[in-house]
């Protein structure tokens, strides 16, 4: 299981969010630019995957699922 943890500071005075530390998910960077406009993802599903009812689910650009895994869809995915 992904576990995502931010160490993000707000301002009161704009409401922007600062973030402090490299968002990462197995220890994989998140965010290709500084500012977080472009997303990494990758294109390899290498684990068994559950998209419970009434969940919306995105993925960007080609995606395979590795020989052996699933993805169950109960709610919504989309691959874009």
């Amino acid at each position: 299981m992904t576990k995502l943890i931010v160490n993000t500071v707000r301002s009161q005075n704009t409401g922007t969010v600062d973030f402090k530390d490299i968002i990462s998910a197995n220890l994989q960077k998140q965010w290709l630019d500084t500012y977080g406009v472009i997303k990494a993802c990758k294109n390899t599903i290498d684990e068994d995957v559950i998209i419970p009812s009434g969940t919306n689910g995105v993925t960007a650009g080609t995606v395979i699922v590795s020989p052996g895994k699933t993805v169950t869809i109960q709610g919504e995915w989309r691959i874009i």
